[in-house]
């Protein structure tokens, strides 16, 4: 079967549905199938390129930073996206389509089936889903004719998690929703013996430094957490985006720059390297989809903070692998953050039962037959 996967985003750019794109085209080639990917160029990269067998096209987008994309570079990608769906549909005769995004990429799989009757199924993330976002609520409800339509042409609709397909469900109540959720190379992502590292606690962030992943927050705490206890500990955030400058400017103006240490965006590797010698990974987000990074970090084998939101919540098992805090209640991040400093052994036993997990329930060969069950259905 020949399958093109269509997304604005695909490594070394973009977040956590970039990661997934690129690990179900691999776990998709390695069961037999043709992969073809559609996506933005970025840099030097541009036009056909063939990365771990699979066959991606860049085309011309306004893309100008790895981390983020604006609207209007968005619509350049889905303009130019427009312009070579028919071509590579008749060149490589595309039996299906997995399209990334209800917006900005849902209208590409709409095209491709007006053109040629090609079957799309829509895989939704979480911003492009009405009410996860309230920043995005006046977007959504304007273009909401034309998601319905996408949605209804579409041979399946999935959500990363049950969290937020509840949440789709309620946007679009006239539609079927299944659930897909993300998953992690469980043998890239793996743990280190730390046997011989400095005992002092490392907690760590990574991902994009915007109003969704409340940095503002995390840093704040962390200033409040060095005040009250004296035990020496140690934040390593790592990661880009528009709100980098002011958030290491109210680092500074909080005298942090012993405590916490930033990192630029990184390829795969050194985030493996970030996360091996780190005790404990921070997701304080106000939303999620289902955050690849918190699985990463289960796989490497730390234990995991996180806000009690979709998304996170399908991933942490409160106290059993981490702690899930309300963000509405004072106080629980800070004692869940104590509990972790002041205890080595039991975040060492979260992070292991983490690694259980992701071994057993989220592989990108389970995922990749799920969207094929449907694609074939």
């Amino acid at each position: 079967m020949k399958i093109l996967l269509i997304n604005y985003e695909y490594p070394p750019i973009g977040g956590g549905a970039s990661n997934a794109t690129h690990n179900i085209g691999k776990a998709l080639f390695k069961k037999g199938h043709e992969v073809f990917v559609l996506t933005s160029n970025f840099q030097k990269l541009k036009g056909l390129t063939i990365e771990d067998d699979i066959y991606v096209y860049r085309c011309l987008a306004l893309r100008k930073k790895a981390f983020q994309s604006n609207v209007i570079e968005m619509f350049s990608y889905v303009l130019s996206a427009s312009i070579l769906i028919p071509k590579l549909i008749k060149k490589y005769k595309i039996d299906s389509l997995i399209v990334f995004f209800s917006f900005p990429c849902g209208p590409l799989g709409l095209l491709a089936n007006l053109i040629g009757e090609i079957p799309y199924i829509i895989s939704l993330r979480a911003g492009d889903v009405p009410y996860v976002e309230k920043s995005l609520n006046n977007f959504h409800k304007l273009l909401t004719p034309i998601r319905r339509i996408i949605l209804k042409k579409s041979k399946a609709i999935v959500a990363n998690s049950l969290g937020l397909k509840k949440q789709a469900k309620q946007a679009d109540p006239y539609f079927h929703f299944h659930v897909i959720t993300n998953a992690v190379d469980v043998n890239f992502f793996k743990p280190l013996n730390k046997e011989n590292q400095k005992s002092i606690t490392k907690f760590m962030f990574a991902g994009r430094f915007t109003e969704q992943k409340n940095l503002f927050f995390l840093i704040k705490e962390i200033n409040l957490l060095k005040t009250t206890v004296s035990k020496e500990f140690e934040v390593h955030i790592v990661g880009g985006g528009p709100l980098e400058n002011v958030l290491k400017t109210y680092s500074h103006e909080l005298n942090l720059e012993k405590t916490i240490f930033w990192h630029n965006w990184c390829d795969k590797a050194q985030l493996r390297n970030y996360l091996q010698s780190s005790d404990c990974f921070l997701n304080p987000s106000l939303y999620e989809g289902m955050p690849n990074s918190i699985l990463e970090a289960m796989a490497c084998g730390i234990s995991v903070i996180a806000s009690n939101v979709v998304g996170n919540d399908a991933l942490v098992n409160h106290n059993e692998t981490g702690f899930l805090f309300d963000l509405n209640k004072t106080g629980d991040f800070q004692d869940a953050l104590k509990k972790i400093l002041f205890n080595p052994d039991l975040s060492k036993r979260f992070g292991q039962n983490g690694r259980i997990i992701v071994e057993k329930y989220f592989s990108w060969e389970r995922v990749a037959d799920e969207y094929l069950r449907l694609i074939t259905s």
